[in-house]
């Protein structure tokens, strides 16, 4: 071979290397490129996790203490028809008025309407408290009770009757199946209770429930539900607007001038409520409609998250060694991830130091 042509083969030789050089090396660069991306994107997802991780402890631990302090309060002061009295002389005869000490906190109201409370615990935080005889009992409804509730939810009224027939169906301890109704054969996963419902939301693992309801209807609505077979009584002191529309028929304008009335001077009978509103609901002789009844459930918002705390605490003055219960508790996000708005909040009228 001539040594030109060998030179030759070289030079074609350096010029093919030459040539594959540089998409190897793009190659290269796009896959280290994208491992980084990959790197950077998961530090970034474990970043966020880690704050909503922080941001939901930080969150529990203020609302314990939030509930720690309404619940001292409930347990050590007076409670009125519509309110928690802090720093109110203890009724001691209920009949000849005769009021005993008071403590030695600064005098004022948790009203037990619901209304917001701003709490300051290294930030503010949103804390409402409900009799929960104002809320609308699932446990107690009667039909005519039970069937505004389905059309304030939504539900048609040619599918209310088999709906409510399904329902006491559910609730009811026996298997007999109502005309319309459902029992456990009827549910694929035999999932019919056959006891009372636990949670209001239970309501809608009623068959066909889930279906009937309008869901935006029903998450506006829940609020003002509750579920409890051992109570029977109503507290129009303490109703929302809302129960009072379901349980006793009243429209928009009756429900605000019960408010408003309420807000002068406190309702000592059903008569005054009747009085006041123009309702035609005939009251039951065996349940009272003025007295609270000693379950509160409180609500407790972050204004720096979405985090959103629920229970119930049940006062037991016979109980010497457990004189209240908490239950019912869930710490959830709020719809939409919206944090508290502090706008329309009074300040919580006391927190232990």
């Amino acid at each position: 071979m001539k040594a030109s042509d060998s030179s030759s083969l070289k030079k074609h030789a350096a010029s093919t290397r030459q040539g594959f050089a540089l998409p190897a090396v793009l190659t290269v660069t796009g896959v280290v490129t994208l491992i980084f991306l990959v790197a950077i994107t998961a530090l970034s997802s474990l970043t966020a996790e880690a704050a909503s991780a922080r941001a939901r402890v930080r969150f529990l631990q203020n609302a314990l203490t939030a509930e720690a302090n309404l619940t001292l309060l409930a347990v050590t002061e007076p409670i009125r028809s519509s309110a928690i009295a802090i720093g109110a002389p203890r009724i001691v005869d209920l009949f000849s008025g005769a009021e005993g000490n008071a403590s030695n906190l600064e005098q004022g109201f948790i009203q037990l309407d619901g209304r917001p409370y701003a709490f300051d615990l290294s930030g503010k935080m949103i804390v409402q408290v409900q009799d929960q005889a104002g809320l609308i009992n699932l446990a107690s409804l009667s039909e005519e009770q039970h069937k505004r509730l389905m059309q304030a939810v939504g539900v048609e009224d040619a599918e209310i009757p088999r709906l409510r027939a399904r329902y006491l169906d559910y609730v009811d301890p026996d298997n007999l199946r109502r005309v319309d109704g459902a029992e456990q054969r009827d549910y694929s996963d035999m999932s019919a209770a056959n006891r009372p419902l636990k949670t209001p939301n239970e309501w809608l693992s009623v068959l066909g429930a889930r279906n009937s309801v309008d869901a935006d209807k029903w998450r506006k609505l829940s609020p003002h539900l509750a579920s409890d077979h051992t109570l029977l009584n109503a507290n129009l002191n303490t109703s929302t607007k809302e129960a009072m529309e379901i349980l006793f028929g009243l429209d928009e304008k009756q429900s605000e001038a019960a408010i408003n009335a309420r807000s002068k001077l406190m309702f000592n009978s059903f008569t005054d409520f009747a009085a006041a509103t123009g309702a035609r609901y005939v009251p039951d002789d065996e349940v009272s409609y003025v007295f609270p009844s000693g379950r509160m459930i409180f609500t407790i918002k972050d204004t720096r998250s979405a985090w959103t705390y629920r229970g119930r605490v049940i006062l037991t003055p016979g109980g010497l060694e457990q004189p209240f219960w908490i239950d019912q508790t869930e710490l959830k996000e709020a719809p939409r991830r919206a944090a508290a708005d502090t706008s329309d909040a009074t300040q919580f009228p006391y927190a232990p130091r």
